[in-house]
Protein backbone atom coordinates (compact mmCIF):
# COMPACT_ATOMS: atom_id res chain seq x y z
CA UNK A 1 0.00 0.00 0.00
CA UNK A 2 1.35 3.41 -0.93
CA UNK A 3 -1.36 5.92 -0.07
CA UNK A 4 -4.48 6.28 2.03
CA UNK A 5 -4.36 2.64 3.17
CA UNK A 6 -0.99 2.99 4.95
CA UNK A 7 -0.74 3.11 8.72
CA UNK A 8 -1.95 6.44 10.08
CA UNK A 9 -3.83 7.30 6.88
CA UNK A 10 -7.60 7.71 6.67
CA UNK A 11 -8.47 4.37 5.02
CA UNK A 12 -6.06 2.09 6.87
CA UNK A 13 -8.86 0.29 8.75
CA UNK A 14 -9.99 -1.25 5.42
CA UNK A 15 -6.99 -3.56 5.62
CA UNK A 16 -8.94 -5.50 8.24
CA UNK A 17 -7.06 -8.62 9.24
CA UNK A 18 -4.28 -8.20 6.69
CA UNK A 19 -0.91 -9.07 8.17
CA UNK A 20 1.60 -6.19 8.10
CA UNK A 21 4.89 -7.40 6.59
CA UNK A 22 6.85 -4.15 6.86
CA UNK A 23 7.90 -1.12 4.86
CA UNK A 24 8.37 -1.52 1.12
CA UNK A 25 9.94 0.32 -1.79
CA UNK A 26 9.29 -0.37 -5.45
CA UNK A 27 11.96 -0.71 -8.09
CA UNK A 28 12.73 2.77 -9.52
CA UNK A 29 10.38 2.43 -12.50
CA UNK A 30 7.21 4.21 -11.41
CA UNK A 31 5.58 7.59 -10.82
CA UNK A 32 3.19 8.59 -8.06
CA UNK A 33 0.42 10.89 -9.30
CA UNK A 34 -1.38 13.18 -6.85
CA UNK A 35 -5.14 12.96 -7.42
CA UNK A 36 -5.88 15.26 -4.47
CA UNK A 37 -7.76 12.77 -2.24
CA UNK A 38 -5.49 9.82 -3.05
CA UNK A 39 -2.42 8.89 -5.09
CA UNK A 40 -2.08 6.67 -8.15
CA UNK A 41 0.86 4.40 -8.89
CA UNK A 42 1.81 4.58 -12.57
CA UNK A 43 4.30 2.47 -14.54
CA UNK A 44 6.97 4.03 -16.70
CA UNK A 45 8.66 6.51 -14.41
CA UNK A 46 12.05 6.47 -12.75
CA UNK A 47 11.09 6.82 -9.09
CA UNK A 48 11.02 4.25 -6.29
CA UNK A 49 7.68 4.54 -4.48
CA UNK A 50 7.54 4.14 -0.70
CA UNK A 51 4.81 2.11 0.92
CA UNK A 52 3.93 -0.80 3.15
CA UNK A 53 3.58 -4.49 2.41
CA UNK A 54 0.57 -6.48 3.67
CA UNK A 55 -0.69 -10.02 3.29
CA UNK A 56 -4.51 -9.80 3.07
CA UNK A 57 -6.88 -12.73 3.44
CA UNK A 58 -9.36 -13.41 0.63
CA UNK A 59 -12.17 -11.35 2.18
CA UNK A 60 -9.93 -8.34 2.78
CA UNK A 61 -8.54 -8.53 -0.77
CA UNK A 62 -12.06 -8.59 -2.20
CA UNK A 63 -12.98 -5.55 -0.07
CA UNK A 64 -9.83 -3.73 -1.22
CA UNK A 65 -10.60 -4.49 -4.88
CA UNK A 66 -14.05 -2.96 -4.38
CA UNK A 67 -12.62 0.10 -2.57
CA UNK A 68 -10.00 0.65 -5.30
CA UNK A 69 -12.54 0.28 -8.11
CA UNK A 70 -10.62 -2.69 -9.48
CA UNK A 71 -10.47 -3.37 -12.38
CA UNK A 72 -12.23 -0.25 -13.74
CA UNK A 73 -10.35 2.56 -11.97
CA UNK A 74 -7.27 0.77 -10.65
CA UNK A 75 -5.83 -2.55 -11.80
CA UNK A 76 -4.19 -5.00 -9.40
CA UNK A 77 -0.91 -6.05 -11.01
CA UNK A 78 2.36 -7.70 -10.10
CA UNK A 79 5.18 -5.19 -9.63
CA UNK A 80 8.86 -5.42 -8.79
CA UNK A 81 10.13 -4.21 -5.45
CA UNK A 82 13.57 -2.79 -4.76
CA UNK A 83 15.78 -5.84 -4.43
CA UNK A 84 13.89 -7.93 -6.99
CA UNK A 85 11.00 -9.40 -4.97
CA UNK A 86 7.51 -9.06 -6.42
CA UNK A 87 4.13 -8.15 -4.95
CA UNK A 88 0.72 -7.04 -6.15
CA UNK A 89 -0.21 -3.36 -6.17
CA UNK A 90 -3.02 -1.18 -7.49
CA UNK A 91 -1.93 0.75 -10.58
CA UNK A 92 -3.66 3.31 -12.75
CA UNK A 93 -3.03 3.66 -16.49
CA UNK A 94 -0.75 6.61 -17.30
CA UNK A 95 -3.31 8.11 -19.69
CA UNK A 96 -5.82 8.42 -16.82
CA UNK A 97 -3.52 10.69 -14.81
CA UNK A 98 -2.03 12.71 -17.68
CA UNK A 99 -1.47 16.29 -16.59
CA UNK A 100 -1.74 15.55 -12.85
CA UNK A 101 1.04 16.61 -10.48
CA UNK A 102 3.61 13.94 -9.64
CA UNK A 103 4.94 13.38 -6.13
CA UNK A 104 8.67 13.54 -6.86
CA UNK A 105 9.69 11.97 -3.55
CA UNK A 106 7.63 8.85 -4.26
CA UNK A 107 6.20 9.17 -0.75
CA UNK A 108 2.48 10.02 -0.37
CA UNK A 109 3.11 11.30 3.14
CA UNK A 110 5.35 14.09 1.80
CA UNK A 111 2.89 15.28 -0.86
CA UNK A 112 2.38 18.63 0.86
CA UNK A 113 6.09 19.44 0.86
CA UNK A 114 7.39 21.36 -2.11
Amino acid sequence: MYGTLMRGERSHELLGRARYLGPARTAPSFELADLDAYPALVRGGSIAILGELYEPDRETLAALDLYEGCPDLFRRESIELDGGARCEAYLMPAATVRGRRRIASGDWRTRQQR
